[in-house]
């Protein structure tokens, strides 16, 4: 019988304390309780900055709209970069830039934000199906550029028009780090085991 193998339980070392002692039921829960409300709040920072910087894109396109030689804003990082054409049809792909990068703050927005419910209703006169996560929707911030790159535009002209799919790509990697965060936690909830004697 002395293949029976053992169940080794659960055991949390805080940095002050070296011995390994086992948790019992309360303080498991306690322990979780406490990760889940640490990774409440510092997925709330991520939102809130995640926000900021679509805030700050959107900030950067309306003033390129507002310029009058339609001249990428990172011009000013390098006078000497050489300056094409400007790219036809700038006014047109800056506002499907701001839309994309509205629907992508619309997206971070939680379930129960009354911005949400308003555009679920129909108290718009045009049923819009928004925030829309399709497939054209994440795929759109790479037109922009291409379209860049296919007239030759300079490096800075590229970066510029790069910009949504930079900050597409950012909220992606982001919310997976927060849903990989959220699932961590679940399966460290998994692990709970019944000390009896603890």
């Amino acid at each position: 019988m002395s293949a029976i193998r053992q169940r080794v339980p659960f055991r949390f070392t805080d940095e002050g304390d070296q011995d390994n002692r086992i948790l019992d039921e309360q303080e498991q829960e306690e322990l979780i309780d406490r990760l889940r409300q640490a990774s409440s709040s510092s997925n709330a920072i991520y939102l809130w900055s995640l926000q900021a910087v679509i805030g700050l894109s959107i900030l950067l396109h309306g003033l390129y709209l507002l310029r009058s030689p339609r001249q990428s804003p990172f011009a000013v990082f390098s006078p000497d970069a050489p300056t094409g054409a400007p790219v036809p049809f700038a006014t047109l792909l800056t506002f499907l830039q701001i839309a994309i990068l509205c629907n992508l703050s619309l997206n971070l927005l939680p379930q129960n934000h009354p911005l949400r419910h308003t555009l679920r209703t129909d108290a718009l006169p045009l049923q819009l199906p928004l925030p829309s996560s399709h497939v054209a929707a994440l795929l759109a911030p790479v037109f922009a550029p291409a379209y860049a790159i296919l007239l030759g535009q300079s490096w800075v002209d590229m970066v510029w028009w790069s910009t949504t799919g930079i900050v597409v790509a950012l909220v992606a990697i982001i919310l997976r780090w927060m849903k990989e965060e959220e699932n961590e936690i679940a399966e460290l909830e998994n692990l709970r085991y019944t000390a009896r004697g603890a």
